[in-house]
Order: C-alpha cells, then structure tokens, then sequence
C-alpha cells in the first residue's frame, strides 16, 4: 500500500450537487481526512458519518478538512448527506476507480448494496498532500475512531499541518 510521506493519488470526483471536485481543492495547504465508506444503504456506514458530522467543527478548528467518498451516485449521495445533516463533502465513486487507486477492498457480497462497493477506508494527508496515516479495512467493522483522528489532527496543528 502506500508509505507514509508519499504523495496521495490525484483525482476528480462528482459532488453530491455533481460538481466536479478534486482531491487538490482540499488539501489546500492544509490536513485532509479522507473517508472511504460502503454507501448509503450500509447501517455501519451511516452510524460512522454521523460520528464525523458531530466532530467536523472540531476538524476545522484544527485548520483541516474531511471528504468522504462511496459508489453512490450524487443524487443517493445528496439524499444521504440531508437525511443524516451532514457538514461535509461526500464524493461518488460510481465506477470504484478511484477507490482501486487506494486500494480500498472490493466487498464479496453480493446481498446488500450496490455492486462493486468498497469497504472502509480512513486516510489523513499532511498539508502537502501526502499520506501521514491509513489504514484500509476488509469490512465494515473496526474503523478508525473519528475521536482518534481528531487526536492526530491536533498534533499536526502544533506541528504545521504535518505529522512528522
């Protein structure tokens, strides 16, 4: 996967309104908490967005920011980010290209939600754009906890944007 200190992968993405966003728009000079998640019609999913929403002031305070990103088309994803009030940018990631870039797992089942989805993934990105923390997972449980995330925000505030 990729080291610490590397350059995160570039790329475009549609917005919930099905603007075009980038991932360089949000690592303006500042942290980034990238979120890979299942998708709206995943419970885990839903219950971990709603942990970030209720942290997202604190992220910004910590001169960061947070995008997360599933397969959901913008207008599932439009629905979703209203129903549950949410603060911050959700990203679709229809044809998983770039979730492959990141390595995120391609779930096996075949029961629930859209085919192919991703499961979870939680990056931070340095100020430079460059991974300082990942961890990829091969199912919905066992997420980094926002609360844990805030914690390394707060020491790359006191240390520029940087984890190091």
């Amino acid at each position: 996967m990729f080291r610490n200190g590397t350059s995160a992968p570039a790329f475009s993405l549609p917005d919930s309104e099905k603007q075009l966003r980038s991932l360089d728009e949000f690592c303006r000079d500042q942290p980034l908490v990238l979120l890979f998640f299942r998708g709206a019609f995943c419970a885990t999913s839903r219950r971990d967005l709603l942990a970030w929403g209720d942290i997202y002031e604190r992220i910004q305070f910590l001169n960061a920011d947070l995008i997360a990103v599933s397969v959901d088309p913008p207008l599932q994803l439009k629905r979703l980010k209203h129903k549950l009030d949410l603060p911050f940018t959700l990203l679709s990631d229809a044809d998983f290209s770039v979730s492959q870039t990141y390595g995120i797992y391609e779930s096996d089942e075949t029961e629930a939600g859209p085919q192919p989805h991703g499961e979870p993934g939680t990056f931070v990105l340095d100020r430079n754009g460059c991974f300082a923390f990942s961890q990829l997972q091969s199912g919905p449980k066992g997420a980094a906890l926002a609360n844990e995330i805030l914690l390394m925000l707060l020491l790359m505030q006191d240390q520029n944007g940087f984890y190091w």
